[in-house]
């Protein structure tokens, strides 16, 4: 589980960890780099939490069902609604564009079926018989 310190920042001090955070994000000049800077950075447990957020964001962009999503990405109905709360307060604007601008060329099921299954390496589904049967459903 991810620790996260009781002790409080100052709010400038917040302010200019996160620009620096950002920095170095941006830093990176190749998928490679940011891979490394993503690894050195985040742990396996905060690494699976971002990227499930984010297909979160990608599939409802796309038009996936809720139960779709849950059942792909093994999260519950609830963290996906509150993501979808999140969109329409505006939370996801930037992810939301992204996400209509690039994965514009998953034009056939088996595009995006591709993409779900490669967030399974990094976020293994739920376990369970039949755990496979929802990329089927999703391939058809």
């Amino acid at each position: 589980m991810t620790h996260i310190s009781s002790k409080r920042l100052k709010k400038g001090v917040a302010t200019e960890l996160a620009d620096e955070f950002i920095t170095f994000l941006t830093a990176a000049q190749t998928r490679r780099d940011a891979r490394a800077l993503a690894n050195e950075l985040l742990s396996q447990t905060e690494r699976v939490m971002l990227v499930k957020r984010l297909a979160i964001v990608v599939l409802l962009v796309r038009g996936y069902s809720f139960t779709q999503i849950a059942d792909t990405l093994g999260v519950t109905r609830q963290t996906i609604v509150r993501v979808w709360r999140s969109t329409k307060d505006g939370h996801y604007d930037k992810i939301a564009a992204y996400a209509r601008k690039y994965t514009a060329h998953f034009k056939h099921q088996t595009a995006i079926y591709t993409f779900i299954n490669a967030l399974h390496i990094v976020a293994p589904p739920r376990l369970g018989k039949g755990r496979w049967r929802s990329l089927g459903s999703l391939a058809e």
